[in-house]
């Protein structure tokens, strides 16, 4: 979704209840056998990882070069962000928040607050001499990365005198007006799941089902419904 905001791209989005099992219908894993979220269609093209999505996205309709950079060593480093991303962050994020989601555990295990920690750690180091992760501005690693690590850091709060790179670039990605509109409303529904372990109200937290529809509630870089 951030990805999509960043292109100012929109698609046709169709929200599905994973408490409810909307995900495993026969219909949805024809097209996803792993039953994940998201699942994306275009004509007979059907992907179901957010980084091979966000990829296909840049490069078949925004090949501009800024999100997804033309050249090899560019992308490469993006790439190397997203391998990252879902080599290393997303197993830690899964690690930690489905006890607590799914069950009935209250906190996450002490190695899990400590591999979190470690990976931390590592985004310190990648920062140095660095605004982006990704170079000179944002890129799809940026916004990747930033999706886990918005979430991660609910679970364990990243510590601005250990990292304060990391948490300086996490600040400067919040203020970025896709951050905005396509990711503080479900990291506040995220956040108030985790602190009372229910299913937050849908009408409440519920997003427009396109990209449009969000950012249409974007006035001057702040979206009213957050």
């Amino acid at each position: 979704m951030m990805a999509l905001d960043a292109m100012n791209l929109s698609i046709t989005e169709v929200d599905l209840n994973m408490d409810k099992g909307e995900h495993r219908t026969p219909e949805m894993v024809t097209m996803n056998p792993l039953q994940t979220l998201p699942i994306f269609k275009d004509r007979e093209l059907v992907l179901y990882d957010s980084q091979a999505i966000t990829t296909y996205l840049a490069s078949r309709y925004n090949n501009c070069g800024r999100l997804l950079p033309l050249d090899p060593g560019g992308r490469a480093i993006v790439d190397q962000l997203l391998h990252f991303n879902s080599g290393i962050l997303y197993p830690l994020y899964r690690s930690a928040a489905h006890p607590i989601l799914y069950d009935n555990c209250n906190f996450v295990m002490p190695q899990q607050v400590c591999n979190i920690q470690c990976a931390y750690r590592d985004l310190e180091c990648m920062l140095v001499g660095r605004t982006w992760l990704g170079g000179s501005w944002p890129t799809l690693g940026d916004i990747s990365i930033a999706a886990t690590i918005s979430t991660l850091q609910i679970l364990v709060p990243i510590d601005k005198l250990k990292y304060p790179r990391l948490s300086s670039w996490l600040y400067r990605m919040s203020e970025e007006l896709f951050y905005i509109t396509a990711n503080k409303k479900g990291l506040g529904e995220f956040s108030r799941r985790i602190d009372s372990g229910c299913v937050c109200d849908e009408r409440e937290f519920k997003c427009p089902r396109s990209s449009i529809g969000r950012r249409s509630g974007a006035v001057g870089g702040k979206n009213e419904d957050i």
